[in-house]
Parts: structure tokens; C-alpha cells; sequence
């Protein structure tokens, strides 16, 4: 009992004489904390919804299904529509869902940081302005992507597959920061036409990666 109140008093010491306590909330409150895989929406339909860019180019954009586990609340940028958990965080968490040789478009982001975790299947991961480079993740492999490189990611099995993207930020508005290439930008106008290409634009997307200014 001595030793018990011992380690009490040291410590509150070392919080400075102040008792940290737990909280307690109710099960509706955690509730709003879980995240039901079987009930997320992809961010396609949300964006089909809401801006007018045809969920088929959406898709070709970002991967064919994109789950957004958790976001904060007033997160930039064009995939943070309908978080099912909101986070104090800087942080988004999401599922790509990949049928077969499906990727996003080369795509670089400059002020966040981007990481993929492979969750089953396999993925080529590539990066340069060209995507030049590769390599592929197995399951429970990872890759943290640095800011301002150019990368996409491809699954290259025979069944759908799901990888783990976890994207961190200094604050809200920096998750506003994805670019596409110019070439990736030749194919949304060759497959949707130009007026598709002006609303991506509108949802901050823009296709200047790589280019020198």
C-alpha cells in the first residue's frame, strides 16, 4: 500500500502537483469515433453529388474507390467529403480500392506528407515526374512518400485489392495541395473533354506537376 502511494505522489510530482483524469463518455459518443467499413461511401458519388465532375472521371483521377475513414472537419482539398470520424488531428486515413491494374494519376503533394500501407494484394508503387521509378509492396509493406515527388500507385494482381493511405499535414488547409502532370491532364480532355478538366480545377485540382516555372 506504502509503494502504491508512493508512486501516486511521484506522480503527481512530475505533472506538477496536478492529478491527471480520465474521461468518460457514452456509447453515442464513441459511436461518432468507429468507422463502419461496410457503411462508407465512396468519394466519387460525394463528389458527382456536389460538383458536377462524372464520377467515371473521378475514378480515373484518384483510384476507383476511395473510403475516407477519418478527416478533420474543415479539411482542404478534393478528397474530404463526408469523413465518417472527425479528428483534431491533421491527419486523413483512407482506403483505396483497386480492381485490377487500376492506379490514380501521377500526382504530386507538395505541403503533406503521404503514406501507403499495403493491405492485401500487391502494388506498384512508382514515382518521378515521369514515374520513372518503381517499386512493390506485398501486404503489410509501407512507403512514406516525401513532399513534392511525384508518385501514383498501381494494383498489379488479379483480383481487387486495398491499400492503406494515411496523409498528415501542418494544418487544414495544406491537404489543398495535389497536382496532377500535364500529361495526366491530356487524358481526363482525351476520355471527358475539356470541360471536365475545368471542374477538377474547381476542386483544387490542378496538372502542373513537374512543370519548371
Amino acid at each position: 500500500m506504502n509503494g502504491c502511494l508512493a508512486a501516486v505522489g511521484f506522480y503527481d510530482q512530475i505533472k506538477g502537483n496536478s492529478l491527471v483524469r480520465t474521461k468518460k463518455i457514452s456509447p453515442e459518443q464513441m459511436n461518432k469515433q468507429i468507422s463502419r467499413f461496410k457503411e462508407l461511401e465512396p468519394q466519387s458519388s460525394a463528389y458527382e453529388q456536389a460538383d458536377g465532375v462524372p464520377k467515371e472521371a473521378y475514378e480515373m483521377l484518384t483510384a476507383k474507390t476511395l473510403y475516407l475513414l477519418m478527416s478533420p472537419e474543415n479539411q482542404g482539398g478534393p478528397m474530404a467529403q463526408q469523413p465518417a470520424v472527425i479528428t483534431k488531428d491533421k491527419m486523413s486515413i483512407i482506403i483505396a480500392e483497386c480492381p485490377p491494374g487500376d492506379r490514380p494519376m501521377l500526382h504530386a503533394h507538395h505541403n503533406t506528407n503521404e503514406t501507403f500501407f499495403c493491405l492485401d494484394g500487391r502494388f506498384r508503387i512508382r514515382w518521378g515526374d515521369e514515374g520513372e521509378n518503381e517499386i512493390t509492396l506485398d501486404p503489410y509493406d509501407m512507403i512514406a512518400v516525401p513532399p513534392g515527388v511525384v508518385r501514383d500507385f498501381t494494383n498489379i494482381t488479379d483480383h481487387t485489392a486495398r491499400l492503406l493511405v494515411i496523409i498528415t499535414g501542418e494544418d487544414e488547409d495544406a491537404f489543398n495541395d495535389i497536382e496532377m502532370t500535364p500529361g495526366e491532364a491530356k487524358r481526363v480532355v482525351e476520355q471527358h473533354g475539356e470541360h471536365v478538366l475545368d471542374h477538377f480545377r474547381k476542386i483544387g485540382m490542378n496538372f502542373e506537376a513537374g512543370i519548371d516555372t
